[in-house]
């Protein structure tokens, strides 16, 4: 009971597919190669689930705050820890704790994980290679409590048997960290990810918790009504691609910022995405721009391109209702391979007390990544996690 087109074949720019996105969006961002690369993505990903194998790889999203560049500099193999914004043009890296209070003493909590990855990851790291890792906890915030030790680095609590490894790892340690990409180039500023990458080579130390990203498909639960949910979404998503033309994702693309933004806001608030929905979206969104400017000439020329974007959207709507249904059926389809995935996991995962499903997966197909995450549980949680404190 297979019902995949077999014939499509993918031809996409992995180039351009610099960003973790989500599965579904794939069709938004690029249209007809898009959404070829999704479909290829969930298959893949399928096909492990029962047992073929294949080179698509499977990593588990960890939810930890900060997320950290670490490792020795490629220009003087000093060791550094640094945040994300290593990468820009000027970019702040910390050799010493004097070097975290000038650049990031605006905030101390950053300021306290730093100094810890900077005292404790160079017993793990290896002699050379840059890395990005989340921080899971330190010592000052993985508590035990029942018999089980947990940690909250972000929105999701994390939880294990104090007498599991991952239990003592982490009450013995300093830190605790989830490595998921490593960086090649010889300056940071023309480093590139490699997602998933292989980070055996990384010691072990008492001081430092090292959580393995590597998911074990082998143990998922993926029973036949999974399997039949989403052979029938996948087939509906394909039906629909079929009697697509590109014009369809010509007129969205003009549009692709502002609707992923618009799902993204359907996310939040639990609505259902609708190409009417979409269009009253836009339409906040561009006189919040002519509202925003003072003068009458700014204030004309925001005006024309709201009505030129409106029309336009309002013409073409047609091409929005068919996107934003092939969108839904590969989100259903993904989520059916999430829930199986999310069946067997080293931790137990909850979110203001409440049970729920790691945070996601990372599918990494050809050298690219690709996020798997139910977003109506843990992307709508993340969204408002604010709301609730």
């Amino acid at each position: 009971m297979n019902g995949f087109k077999t014939f499509i074949s993918e031809e996409i720019d992995e180039k351009r597919l610099k960003h973790l996105e989500h599965a579904e969006d794939h069709v938004i961002n690029f249209g007809h190669e898009g959404f070829t690369h999704a479909y290829h993505n969930l298959k893949d990903v399928h096909d492990k689930l029962t047992g073929k194998s294949n080179d698509t790889k499977v990593t588990m999203k960890y939810d930890g705050s900060p997320s950290i560049v670490f490792g020795r500099h490629p220009e003087n193999g000093k060791f550094f820890v640094a945040s994300k914004s290593v990468f820009n043009k000027n970019p702040k890296v910390n050799y010493t704790h004097e070097d975290i209070e000038k650049n990031h003493g605006h905030a101390p909590g950053l300021v306290e994980k730093l100094k810890h990855a900077l005292d404790h990851l160079p017993k793990v790291s290896p002699k050379k290679g840059v890395y990005q890792a989340d921080i899971m906890h330190t010592q000052h915030d993985r508590h035990e409590t029942n018999g089980k030790v947990h940690f909250t680095p972000n929105t999701i609590t994390y939880l294990t048997p104090s007498d599991s490894e991952h239990g003592k790892a982490a009450m013995r340690s300093k830190i605790g960290i989830a490595v998921h990409t490593k960086y090649h180039g010889k300056s940071l500023q023309d480093m590139e990810a490699e997602v998933g990458a292989d980070v055996s080579d990384f010691h072990e130390h008492p001081d430092v918790h090292n959580i393995s990203v590597e998911h074990d498909l082998s143990n998922s639960n993926y029973t036949d009504k999974h399997q039949d949910d989403f052979h029938k979404h996948m087939n509906a998503a394909v039906k629909i691609w079929e009697k697509t033309k590109p014009e369809t994702h010509e007129a969205v693309g003009r549009h692709r910022d502002n609707l992923k933004t618009y799902i993204n806001h359907t996310v939040r608030t639990g609505t259902k995405p609708s190409a009417a929905g979409f269009h009253a979206h836009y339409s906040q969104w561009h006189q919040k721009k002519v509202d925003g400017v003072k003068t009458p000439a700014a204030k004309d020329r925001k005006i024309a391109a709201m009505n030129s974007d409106l029309s336009h959207a309002k013409e073409n709507e047609h091409h929005t209702k068919t996107v934003l249904k092939m969108h839904h059926h590969l989100q259903k389809a993904k989520n059916v391979l999430v829930n199986a995935m999310s069946s067997s996991s080293a931790f137990e995962h909850t979110i203001n007390g409440k049970k729920t499903k790691p945070e996601g997966f990372v599918a990494i197909r050809n050298g690219r990544p690709t996020k798997f995450v139910d977003r109506a549980d843990f992307s709508a949680n993340n969204f408002n996690k604010d709301k609730k404190l």
